[in-house]
């Protein structure tokens, strides 16, 4: 797994899989994804390489600490605080989803564990700041709004939005979320020191990721997704994949992608 970078009992990179996908407001089965994922990364698939030619397997170590379920949300939330303060000790972190709602639970534990202040680079189709759907407070439509909302996070960039609401971004105008629409990619730059990033795959079109949990034509290529991970500058603290759905998914065509994103991101983050 993984690109053939060396598995190791202190790593730079710690992976979680979590196997949540009950707050999902549609199509459900991304809780499936963490194996899927993992597969797709494979040594005998890829080598480990990434486009600017950062040889992965000398700029990183792994440790994969296995999947989180759980009956409810609650136990989720938990799970991951739990997990994540036990090994925490300033390594870097992949989270696999999981339908989207994980990445309250995921940025929350760090915040907690770590005691430190960091942004969110939210790449997505949907704005998730409703301040409920379909009468739960923790969907995966609101994970944003609950981030800001119990002072986890102040400091939000949303890229690839296509499907939001009048309400959603009223209120993030409110609070000052910047949002790149997905015809204001090629314009993205952020202004942060350090962040978590989140990929939701229905950032990118259906045609590139059909299994998604929530797909939404019109969105990104992979290429566009691409061009905009390399143009990040800031410390990464973590970054999660989310909302792939292996039900729908095309010879792995989603699932591949989510191989490649995670690809470029440790490319672009390495510490040469």
């Amino acid at each position: 797994m993984l690109f053939g970078i060396p598995r190791s009992e202190d790593p730079k990179l710690c992976v979680l899989g979590i196997r949540w996908d009950g707050s999902s407001s549609y199509r459900r089965g991304s809780s499936k994804a963490p194996g899927f994922i993992r597969e797709a990364t494979s040594e005998e698939i890829y080598n480990s390489f990434s486009e600017d030619l950062v040889n992965l397997a000398e700029a990183w170590s792994y440790f994969d600490l296995g999947d989180i379920e759980g009956e409810n949300f609650e136990d989720i939330v938990r799970a991951v605080e739990e997990r994540v303060g036990s090994i925490y000790r300033g390594q870097k972190f992949l989270f696999l989803g999981g339908d989207h709602s994980i990445t309250y639970a995921t940025f929350r534990g760090l915040k907690r564990a770590s005691g430190e202040k960091f942004g969110l680079i939210y790449f997505d189709a949907h704005p998730d700041c409703y301040e409920i759907y379909d009468g739960n407070r923790y969907s995966h439509a609101c994970t944003v709004r609950r981030l800001l909302e119990e002072g986890y996070v102040d400091d939000v960039v949303m890229v690839g939005i296509r499907a939001a609401t009048k309400q959603q971004m009223e209120f993030a105008e409110e609070r000052g979320i910047r949002i790149f629409s997905v015809d204001e990619v090629d314009d993205f730059d952020v202004r942060m020191e350090r962040a978590y990033i989140s990929f939701d795959i229905d950032v990118l079109d259906p045609a590139f990721a059909p299994g998604s949990s929530n797909p939404e034509p019109g969105g990104l290529s992979t290429r566009e997704l691409i061009r905009a991970i390399k143009k990040l500058d800031l410390d990464l603290v973590a970054f999660d994949i989310v909302e792939v759905n292996p039900e729908f998914d095309h010879s792995g065509i989603t699932c591949f992608a989510a191989a490649k994103i995670i690809r470029e991101v440790l490319g672009k983050f390495a510490e040469l």
